[in-house]
This record gives structure tokens, sequence and C-alpha cells, in this order.
């Protein structure tokens, strides 16, 4: 499990399928040690996919309804969420032929490889971001696809959007405002779409929406950006807020 918690690198979608296969295997321990979900919530408070299973699971547990059913359920929306989000989003994406992105997203990289099978020149450059540089992992599981791609820093969004008709983003959270929450980044290529005047599409699954109006960042270890003794000051943030009218379109299941 220790990889699992410390996981940086994944997107919320993907780790919440981890988790649950993880608790699946736990499932007769779980009405006994609840305190096990406060683990997993305070581990994973970002994601509010992983927030609102957890939250399903504890109400599951509390009114003694079946966990197994709780499980079956879920099992089939995780086999179904990215062929539903695709069906929905389809119409507008089949339009274009080059992608920008950032980060690494299992349910973008899910849409882009349902939407090469049918558009066999379809481009896409990553961003890399930093500082966990887990972009590569999108653009290495995209190239396995048969997909080109192209991968960049952050700093050249602005120019490599000159080469891309769309940009296209994942979710860690919606919330009650319209705002999205994604990966430090997100908001430099949400601008630069709406600068370019191209549109920038957020593909997420419907779990990622919040009762929430605010969002609170939380700064991560200063090292990861720079090791040094000297007496600058490091700030090192993994997500921030974007404000929907940078948005085209949200398509979920």
């Amino acid at each position: 499990m220790k990889n699992f918690t410390d996981d940086n690198i994944s997107g919320s979608s993907e780790l919440l399928e981890e988790l649950h296969e993880h608790l699946k295997t736990q499932k007769n321990i779980l009405s006994i040690f609840p305190d096990l979900l406060d683990s997993f919530g305070n581990k994973f408070a970002p994601f509010e996919n992983i927030q609102n299973y957890l939250n399903e699971l504890r109400r599951t547990i509390r009114t003694k309804k079946s966990i197994e059913k709780f499980f079956e359920k879920y099992d089939k929306l995780i086999l179904n969420i990215y062929d539903n989000i695709y069906k929905n989003c389809r119409h507008k994406l089949i339009k274009h032929s080059s992608f920008l992105t950032i980060s690494n997203s299992k349910t973008v990289f899910e849409i882009l490889k349902r939407l090469s099978k049918e558009n066999k020149n379809l481009r896409v450059s990553v961003a890399e971001s930093r500082p966990q540089y887990e972009g590569r992992i999108l653009a290495r599981g995209l190239s396995k696809e048969g997909i080109e791609v192209k991968l960049i820093t952050e700093a050249m969004i602005y120019n490599e959007s000159l080469q891309c008709e769309a940009g296209i983003i994942g979710a860690d959270t919606i919330l009650k405002n319209g705002n999205v929450v994604n990966k430090t980044g997100s908001g430099l290529l949400a601008l630069t779409c709406k600068h370019r005047k191209i549109p920038l599409y957020v593909v997420c699954d419907r779990k990622k929406f919040s009762h929430k109006n605010k969002y609170t960042n939380k700064l991560m270890p200063p090292d990861e950006i720079w090791k040094t003794n000297s007496r600058i000051k490091i700030e090192n943030y993994y997500f921030e807020e974007i404000d929907k009218n940078l948005i085209t379109f949200i398509f979920t299941d």
C-alpha cells in the first residue's frame, strides 16, 4: 500500500480506482475499523471524487446496507464511466485534430484514446507539470496508443497553443460556483486558450462535483522545487482554481 498512499503523480480518477480495489479486499473489516476510511479521507483530501466515494461508503456502513452491493455498484460505474463521458463530448472533440493538455489525467487519457480510434491524425501536446513531471506519464501512455505526442514544459504552453486547436484538462474538483480545481499550470493553459480564442474542454466524472464554493490550497514541500540552503522563499502548490469563465465546456458521464 505504500506506493498507493504516497502516489503524487496519478490523477484522482486513477487513485479512486486503486482505492476502490484495495477497499474491496478489506470489506470484511470496514464495519469494525471505520477509522480506516478517515485515514484515506485525510490522505486524499484534495480529491472530491474520493471524498464522495468515502462518504457514500460510510453511509452504507452506518445504515447497515449491503457493502457488497456498494462495491458492485462502483465496479459498474468505473467500468462504464469513460465510455459515457466520451459519448457526451465526442460531438465537440471530433472537430479537432490537435490538443494541448497538462499533467496526468486518467480521464483525459481515456477520452483521447477513444478519440484516436476515430481520428488517426490526432496530435497531442502535453506540458510535463512540475514538480513531479507526471505529464511524462500521460505522454508515454498516449504514445503507446499510437498517438503523435509532443512533450513540453509549462513555460512553452503559450507558444505551443499556436499549433493546437483546443485545450483539454481533467478536474480534481468542480466547485459549486462552477470553477474548476486542477493541477497547477491549468490556469495558464486556460488563459492561453482564452487569448488564442480556442476552446478549453474539461472532462471528468460527476463525482468530482462539490457542494463547496471555496477551495483551500495546501502548501507542499519546497524541496520538490529546489533543494537549497539559501534564504530564497520557495512555494510549491500542486493545484489551483480556474475561473469558470475561462472554460468552454465541462463534460461528464
